[in-house]
């Protein structure tokens, strides 16, 4: 939802930087009711993690008929948005100094599968916040998908001075808790802190000066020009009238319709064909009435919806279509939309890798005093497409007679999961097999014949 002048109700100006101007200003947004964009926002979120359906469709159906059937909505939010996030089909590579930091991978706990999931969720609500933290516990950084938060800005500026996002929420007795994070600015250190929906402010234990260690917002985000609020809308309209294809399946037999009356009318119909019903009134009848629709009309406007719904994403589905299996070119041909929209992706993920690298530096050094290098390069995985045996092996084969791979990467390959050891003793094992292959059977070496030997004397 966004106001007269095009913003969101969630971005909440701060008209100075003065502490008791902040707490003041946080407390004052908490007041306002929730809004309609955040309720859409968590409809969208019930799609994506296939939660809360029911409650979505159940509402379109007034009365006793949803009582025959239960709902049927569909899970496509999360199909819609793997097939349009193929930048991160595969995880990326980051670099450090050119190479692979194995320290920060294994302090980066779950950052591939956070990131993917990130990625998605930022292009369904078309922007996202990721939250970087430490766990003294398992001494790793951690990571917190935020998908409804509250900004904070200076006026005249574009990137938020600080943010709060909820943490807790006990419907049952009305409360609800945040946290609000600032950074340092103009001699002013940032803040943290608790509060509930009243506005009241808690110190976070631990932190009663509720001072920001980091000094900066521990958060990054992520922006898309526009969201796919349509995607979350088409499933809502798909998950209605797949219900009421279920309850078409389920009247098929038809509704028992009398006219008249019969023998036993204080008594219920017993229809079978062992049961004789006796008409009394003349002109009397009983028979079954179905619906008219066509259940296939029906399924097939359900597929128009999604084919349309999918052309507005650049996606196409494919309907189990009989016939030869598409070859690799083939397929990049029909995903060809696809794959120019995962060019446009690159920027706005590359730059969100930069930002989410540094809040983990950040986040690192103060809790460990330890420090990663300040750079880093982002390799994303090109799209790949199956291919022929013969096919594969003949590129494979040019990639290494041109040097663009190893016999390492070979190796990789073909079983991507091998562990420094396992492959250490393969390539040993080719370089033992090689060498047999190369090393050549011992000759028999002749004395030269004599003057005597060739006259056998």
């Amino acid at each position: 939802m966004v106001n007269y002048f095009g913003e969101s109700v969630n971005k909440v100006v701060i008209p100075e930087l003065g502490r008791e101007a902040v707490l003041d200003s946080v407390r004052a947004s908490q007041r306002e009711l929730e809004s309609k964009e955040i309720a859409e926002r968590n409809t969208a979120l019930d799609f994506y993690y296939n939660r809360n359906m029911d409650k979505h469709i159940e509402e379109w159906f007034q009365g006793k008929n949803l009582s025959q059937i239960p709902p049927y909505p569909q899970r496509l939010v999360p199909k819609f948005a793997k097939a349009r996030l193929m930048l991160y089909k595969s995880p990326p590579k980051r670099l450090m100094d050119g190479e692979v930091n194995q320290d920060y991978n294994d302090i980066a706990h779950q950052l591939d599968s956070r990131t993917r999931e990130m990625a998605e969720i930022t292009w369904l609500l078309g922007d996202c916040s990721f939250r970087t933290k430490w766990s003294d516990r398992h001494e790793r950084l951690e990571y917190d998908i935020l998908p409804v938060t509250k900004k904070y800005y200076v006026s005249g500026e574009s990137t938020p001075f600080g943010i709060s996002y909820e943490i807790d929420r006990d419907v049952k007795n009305s409360r609800r808790r945040f946290v609000f994070w600032s950074e340092a600015r103009d001699n002013q250190p940032g803040m943290t802190f608790l509060f509930d929906q009243s506005g009241k402010i808690h110190p976070i234990p631990g932190n009663e000066e509720m001072i920001n260690p980091y000094n900066s917002v521990p958060i990054s985000h992520a922006k898309y020009p526009s969201d796919a609020s349509d995607v979350v809308r088409s499933c809502v309209q798909i998950g209605i009238a797949m219900t009421e294809i279920a309850l078409a399946t389920r009247f098929a037999i038809g509704q028992p319709v009398l006219v008249g009356s019969y023998d036993d009318m204080d008594k219920n119909i017993m229809a079978g064909i062992d049961n004789l019903i006796t008409l009394t009134e003349p002109g009397s009848s009983f028979q079954y009435v179905s619906p008219n629709g066509s259940i296939k009309d029906m399924i097939e406007s359900v597929k128009a919806m999604l084919d349309m719904t999918a052309q507005n994403h650049s996606l196409k589905i494919r309907w189990g279509d009989a016939g030869q299996v598409p070859s690799g070119i083939a397929l990049t041909i029909m995903d060809f939309e696809n794959l120019e929209s995962r060019e446009s992706d690159i920027p706005i993920w590359r730059e969100w890798e930069q930002a989410r690298y540094q809040v983990d530096r950040v986040v690192y050094e103060t809790h460990t005093g330890k420090s990663f290098p300040e750079d880093l390069s982002i390799d994303f995985s090109e799209v790949t497409y199956p291919l022929s045996p013969q096919e594969e092996r003949n590129w494979l084969d040019w990639k290494l007679e041109h040097g663009i791979i190893s016999k390492k990467d070979l190796m990789l390959h073909f079983n991507p999961d091998m562990g420094d050891s396992e492959l250490a003793s393969k390539m040993e094992e080719v370089k033992e097999e090689q060498a047999a292959e190369v090393t050549p059977e011992p000759v028999e070496v002749q004395k030269p014949q004599t003057l005597l030997d060739l006259i056998g004397a």
